[in-house]
């Protein structure tokens, strides 16, 4: 073979493992790089995971509603999926430093069960010989919420421990129309009662005490001024002097013994804490015969100076204590000091839900008065049981002295919400009450309403009145309507 063509042999040979030599030093280049950023992209949607985790975390605690969790992303996850999730998660950003807020430090007490032993050690997990207790621990958190949260929390700081002032009127109309008996005092005659309020209240969160008084002005005729009986037909007037501004209800009232005992001192109703009921306790809203919003064995003139005393150990049962002077005529001998003309009264309520039935409250008082000078005595039951959570019964019985007279009074009846009514928050009921006096008169009454709700600070009620009073000698139909302002 000639040199010359063996040399250029030679050559070729050398370029070919020159070349060969680059692509395998290429190749394994690439294919470092490649292995790098796969690494690198691993790491990137890692990343974003663990951003994601943190964003949900915060917004829970903002209580705002968190995204749901991204499912693990597959490792060839491409450029543009990667950016629409960083943009989702700039997105939220914005909006947590836009709505979002950071509050101050707080304390929270939270009820959790711990287990001691027979030594008196305490553990976290059950075990032989272990009792379990419930206790009380205080955390202190640090935690977003929105702005709006921030403004209502306070607001209602500062609600608690400012002064609020209410205004209200009540203007109810009333006609009479004999349906039988002797008597025509009355008949298709219309009568109009018209009341204002203006309450105050100051509360003190940290003190857990609180000041209240009703400034009261109301006249106008009502029924019970032509058409006389054993009770009230319009019990805006009961405990009230007409045309005359007076001061209804003044009193300071605090909690003590972690909020178990409350006591209220001052100008009281003890209507409002004796004697009440779901259905029938509110002149206002719901029946307007005094028959059927209080028992008429209670006794009370008037409103007076006393004290209310309520143990609550936050169970379903309580205690309640109070005493109030109460004469409605100021120049009786009898209530020449505060030792006179007093009214006593003791109840125990009773909170059950009998045959798997909804909650009701079973209640039973007592009351000692010396109004007469001599101690009389009462005692009535008043309950109120959901059938369903928009029916409920009521009913009410009563026995004992008032002023000079022996009382008996029975009364009972349903009410009904939605969805058994026109609009949503509407209410009406029918009730029915019965009072006899020993060996003497006797009444018996019966009362349909309809409360409208018109706005949050306007009702519109509908009454219709049944009564027969044999110290009348008369049977009236007494149909009313009553308009109810409130801000």
């Amino acid at each position: 073979m000639p040199r010359t063509y063996r040399g250029v042999r030679y050559r070729r040979l050398r370029l070919l493992a020159g070349c060969a030599l680059a692509f395998v030093a290429s190749s394994v280049a690439f294919a470092g790089e490649a292995q790098a950023q796969a690494d690198d992209r691993a790491i990137l949607l890692q990343r974003l995971q663990q951003l994601e985790q943190r964003l949900n975390q915060i917004e829970g605690r903002a209580g705002m509603p968190a995204a749901p969790a991204a499912p693990g992303a597959p490792a060839n996850l491409d450029t543009a999926a990667i950016l629409e999730r960083l943009n989702a998660i700039d997105e939220r950003l914005n909006n947590l430093e836009t709505n979002v807020v950071l509050s101050e430090p707080k304390t929270i007490v939270r009820e959790v069960e711990r287990y001691v032993d027979p030594n008196g050690l305490e553990y976290d997990q059950p075990a032989a010989g272990r009792r379990p207790v419930l206790t009380y621990e205080r955390q202190r958190v640090f935690r977003r919420q929105s702005i709006g949260e921030e403004i209502e929390d306070a607001l209602a700081a500062e609600g608690a421990s400012g002064v609020e002032i209410g205004v209200s009127s009540v203007t109810t109309v009333q006609g009479a129309i004999k349906a039988a008996g002797q008597n025509n005092d009355g008949d298709g005659h219309v009568f109009g009662v018209t009341q204002a309020d203006i309450t105050f209240l100051a509360q003190s969160a940290a003190l857990n005490t609180s000041f209240f008084a009703d400034v009261v002005a109301i006249g106008g005729p009502g029924p019970d001024g032509e058409i006389p009986g054993l009770t009230l037909l319009n019990s805006q007037l009961a405990r009230l002097s007409n045309n005359r501004l007076q001061m209804r209800e003044a009193w300071i009232r605090t909690e003590l013994f972690g909020q178990r005992l409350g006591l209220t001192v001052g100008q009281l109703d003890l209507t409002n804490y004796f004697d009440r009921n779901a259905v029938a306790n509110d002149e206002t809203f719901a029946f307007i015969s005094d028959a059927l919003v209080n028992s008429q064995v209670l006794g009370l003139a008037n409103n007076g100076l006393g004290i209310a005393a309520i143990w609550d150990p936050k169970r379903n049962y309580n205690f309640k204590f109070g005493v109030q002077q109460s004469e409605d005529d100021p120049n009786n001998p009898v209530a020449t000091s505060l030792s006179n003309s007093l009214f006593s009264m003791a109840e125990f309520e009773y909170i059950a839900t009998p045959f798997g039935l909804p909650e009701g409250h079973y209640r039973i008082w007592g009351r000692l008065d010396n109004s007469t000078g001599a101690d009389r005595t009462a005692w009535g039951v008043s309950i109120d049981q959901k059938v369903t959570p928009t029916v409920t019964l009521f009913g009410r019985y009563g026995d004992g002295d008032v002023g000079e007279e022996r009382v008996r009074h029975f009364s009972a009846g349903v009410g009904f919400q939605s969805p058994f009514a026109i609009n949503p928050l509407d209410a009406w009921g029918i009730g029915y009450s019965q009072t006899e006096i020993k060996n003497g008169p006797n009444q018996k009454l019966a009362e349909a309403f309809y409360n409208l709700y018109l706005t949050d600070a306007l009702r519109l009620s509908f009454m219709l009145q049944y009564v027969y009073d044999n110290s009348v000698g008369a049977t009236y139909v007494l149909p009313g309507t009553r308009f109810v302002v409130e801000f």
